[in-house]
């Protein structure tokens, strides 16, 4: 098993945090991780870049063309994640989600976490992590913000999806 997933947001939504906590998880049941952090220009409005690979076996070359899957939670990131896109990748758009932001008020400060639980849902269905870790992980990081308990709404919501 070798798993390649491209996350991309504009600079403060929160994608490195997503990596980080879906690559704990992972090397915290046993897999091999590949994390590369491409930040760009963030800090003025740029694009975020995660190229994160989990896999059974030693990561020999950490750079990937083709993602397994691929999160894209802005205009400016589809805008530079094109290069990547191609038949069998499994792309989740944030737009694709604005019905169900809308329906259960989720504000996009917690988008992210919101896809946090979406791709936990999807690793833990392949065995890649369980779902109390990354919880474990995102509660240790978040629980002191103001906006705990939207996160933890939108985590629980992003982890129950099924049309993704």
């Amino acid at each position: 098993m070798n798993l390649k997933i491209l996350l991309s947001g504009d600079g403060g939504q929160g994608i490195q945090l997503i990596s980080d906590l879906l690559a704990q998880a992972a090397f915290a049941n046993g897999l091999y991780i590949s994390q590369i952090p491409n930040y760009g220009l963030e800090q003025r409005g740029g694009v975020s870049l995660s190229f994160l690979i989990i896999s059974d076996k030693e990561v020999a070359y950490p750079k990937f063309t083709k993602p397994d899957i691929m999160l894209v939670m802005s205009e400016q990131a589809l805008e530079r994640t094109k290069q990547f896109e191609h038949l069998e990748v499994k792309k989740l758009e944030v737009k694709k989600f604005s019905e169900i932001f809308e329906s259960n008020n989720i504000l996009p400060s917690s988008y992210n976490i919101f896809f946090l639980g979406l791709l936990t849902k999807i690793l833990a269905e392949k065995g890649i992590l369980k779902k109390e870790e990354v919880y474990k992980l995102l509660e240790k990081k978040l629980s002191t913000k103001a906006n705990w308990e939207e996160n933890t709404k939108a985590f629980e919501l992003g982890n129950l999806q099924d049309n993704f």
